[in-house]
């Protein structure tokens, strides 16, 4: 895929209404990852629990952050497993929670340095590979947060994985790697490539995009926001990308291949 049909996708993604509310309501100040949060220790600690929360569990997601929030570090990390795991209980799936929790805060006391030293790519694979429960996803959410929305990383999810980026033509991916893969595809598209022309047009100028010319958090945000309004209902024949790039075949396919693994 070159620049330009990149290009062409992003500009008629940000285009849909559902899409653009939830833009403005997530690029400045992120539901997931706030930025009230200064401490970066408490938000490699918050990345990790952001997986696996849908929209329909913001509110409560939010209160557990808030709450976690007015603890510091040193707090948080001196509490037993029974305060943490009632801290976050909220949240479901609290034991394996826990576990990435643990299992972040060692990471922390061991490789602090590397956390401020290290490339992006170089702490993502870190995190990956030493924290328990942050697999490839995960970490690339950890690195994000902790380094700012514009510190070009492009995470991407298991939908984008599965489902969004090869019906537009990226290659397919069974692997957990495939998340970082396709993660630094899309930020080689994204660089250097000047998005103000569509961003002003579709009505987004008011945002604080900090560099048109490498908008990886905006672009993000058009990719995973396109894919729960549109790729996850799994109707080809409402997709507006169809009559540009002819996606009909390969969304039917992935929705013959869901039915198989779910049958």
């Amino acid at each position: 895929m070159t620049k330009e049909e990149f290009k062409k996708i992003i500009d008629i993604c940000s285009k849909q209404s559902e899409v653009k509310v939830a833009i403005k309501r997530n690029h400045d100040d992120n539901l997931w990852w706030p930025l009230e949060v200064k401490d970066y220790r408490k938000r490699l600690l918050i990345a990790g629990l952001s997986t696996r929360i849908s929209y329909n569990m913001i509110h409560v997601y939010q209160n557990v952050i808030n709450h976690l929030n007015h603890y510091s570090y040193e707090e948080i990390e001196n509490m037993t497993k029974e305060e943490l795991v009632d801290l976050i209980k909220d949240l479901g799936l609290s034991n394996a929670r826990y576990r990435y929790l643990s299992s972040m805060m060692q990471f922390i006391k061991v490789f602090d340095k590397e956390i401020k030293t290290l490339s992006n790519d170089e702490l993502i694979h870190l995190i990956a590979e030493q924290v328990e429960g942050a697999s490839y996803k995960v970490a690339q959410c950890c690195v994000l947060y902790v380094r700012g929305y514009y510190s070009g990383i492009m995470p991407v999810d298991s939908g984008m994985k599965d489902i969004e980026l090869p019906c537009l033509g990226f290659s397919e991916y069974k692997n957990a790697l495939g998340h970082d893969i396709l993660r630094k595809q899309l930020e080689d598209l994204v660089k250097d490539n000047d998005m103000e022309d569509i961003i002003k047009k579709n009505g987004y100028e008011d945002l604080q995009i900090e560099d048109y010319r490498n908008a990886t958090w905006w672009c993000h945000l058009v990719l995973i926001y396109y894919k729960r309004y549109f790729c996850n209902k799994h109707h080809p024949s409402t997709c507006p990308l169809d009559d540009v790039i002819h996606i009909q075949s390969r969304c039917q396919k992935k929705q013959k291949d869901l039915r198989r693994k779910n049958s």
